[in-house]
């Protein structure tokens, strides 16, 4: 999408979207699966054109992030074997704020 990635030691929220300069902002650190999460929802933030954080564009923002992270077939397959969001998160490499997200998606 064009973004650059740089990370950031002592960032206070997980991740940030510049607008108009397209720099995402990562905190260091983070466990790979907070990592990957972060970067998807922070890419979501990019793809609207998102100028502030609201918490309407964090929902549409997460939702984006598990539609791009999670196959279909894998959540699914996923869900059979495990009946938490926790494990499901785990066994897909992601946070649960994207599986809850992607639980919600219509």
């Amino acid at each position: 999408m064009g973004a650059r990635v740089v990370w950031a030691k002592g960032l206070p929220q997980r991740g940030r979207y510049y607008p108009g300069i397209d720099v995402i902002v990562l905190r260091h650190g983070m466990t790979e699966r907070r990592t990957v999460s972060t970067l998807g929802h922070e890419l979501a933030h990019m793809y609207y054109g998102d100028p502030l954080c609201t918490p309407a564009a964090n929902r549409r923002a997460w939702r984006w992030a598990a539609r791009l992270l999670i196959p279909d077939d894998e959540y699914a397959a996923a869900e059979r074997l495990y009946p938490s969001p926790g494990a499901i998160a785990q066994t897909l490499g992601v946070t649960i704020d994207v599986i809850r997200a992607y639980q919600k998606a219509p």
